[in-house]
């Protein structure tokens, strides 16, 4: 078994590998080689320092790394069927935690879905160490009836890209990796990829972001941010800024889904916390948890 770079491999090579190893995964999540591209993009994967575990001319495994400035987030780490059970998932986290080092990342981050107990014991074997529970959840499109949270607006902000980047960055809670600040401003680095024109996502995506600024009469106030396709709302962030956190978040949701009644929504990775409260208020529900890991490498050699 060897280890290569996955750049050393198509996005259609890496798009079979990945599907592969979640073939009887607890979530499958499939993917084609335009929302891989994406997902690249979004999220800072490098394919010079992501691996691909090959035997006899066959992938085998498949892991890649996210690098921001001192910091190394692990993704898509999977195993096919006829690998596991034979190193080589340990292989490609010494690997990627070594890739990490020589980048001078002071902490590794990745996520597991909950329930998926091999993983979980592979990253606690390297000291991971859970952080918390982040939930993944949807909203069906439905039509809004209830006008409450427009009538409890005194002031409502329409929001540009460049505005709700600054409100990002103003934030004070810690954002997991999928919702940080360099990946709100990595929205406008998407491009068109067309890697099959069969395989082309039937779906419109508009390269920036889009946000609410509201006001309340009772003096509470926060804003949602997302952004938005033909079928879908995804990104979707929300700060309370003055108020009931569940209350407040539910209201900023209901104008946000007035504005766009036909769209599916998708959030990611938020903490249960009262805003998750307002979240189902407004009509999300979860599909599962994932759980974050954290890795202290300030102690190991470099």
């Amino acid at each position: 078994m060897k280890l290569l770079a996955a750049s050393e491999f198509s996005l259609e090579d890496l798009t079979a590998a990945y599907n592969q190893t979640r073939t009887d995964y607890l979530i499958p999540m499939p993917m084609n080689p335009n929302r891989l591209h994406e997902y690249m993009v979004l999220y800072d994967v490098d394919l010079q320092r992501s691996c691909v575990a090959v035997e006899d001319r066959a992938i085998v495994g498949l892991g890649m790394l996210g690098l921001r400035p001192h910091e190394g987030w692990i993704t898509r780490l999977g195993v096919l069927p006829e690998g596991r059970r034979r190193g080589v998932g340990s292989a490609m986290m010494d690997r990627l935690i070594g890739y990490s080092l020589a980048e001078n990342a002071t902490t590794m981050w990745l996520e597991v879905i909950k329930g998926n107990d091999p993983a979980h014991s592979l990253f606690l074997k390297y000291n991971f160490q859970p952080t918390r529970e982040l939930i993944v959840a949807r909203r069906p499109p439905r039509t809004m009836r209830s006008v409450s949270s427009i009538l409890a607006a005194r002031k409502i902000n329409y929001l540009q890209h460049e505005e709700v980047i600054d409100l990002h960055c103003s934030r004070t809670e810690r954002m997991n990796w999928l919702n940080a600040v360099a990946t709100m401003n990595n929205v406008r680095r998407i491009t068109a990829k067309t890697i099959d024109d069969d395989e082309q996502d039937p779906v419109h995506e508009v390269p920036h972001l889009s946000g609410i600024r509201v006001e309340f009469q009772n003096g509470t106030e926060g804003w949602v941010s997302y952004q938005a396709t033909t079928l879908q709302l995804k990104r979707i962030s929300v700060e309370v800024l003055h108020g009931d956190s569940t209350q407040v978040t539910a209201d900023l949701l209901g104008i946000m889904h007035r504005l766009h009644g036909t769209q599916d929504a998708i959030v990611e990775n938020i903490p249960d916390d009262d805003e998750w409260q307002g979240f189902i208020k407004a009509g999300y529900f979860e599909v599962f948890r994932r759980i974050e890991m954290a890795l202290d490498l300030s102690s190991f050699d470099r």
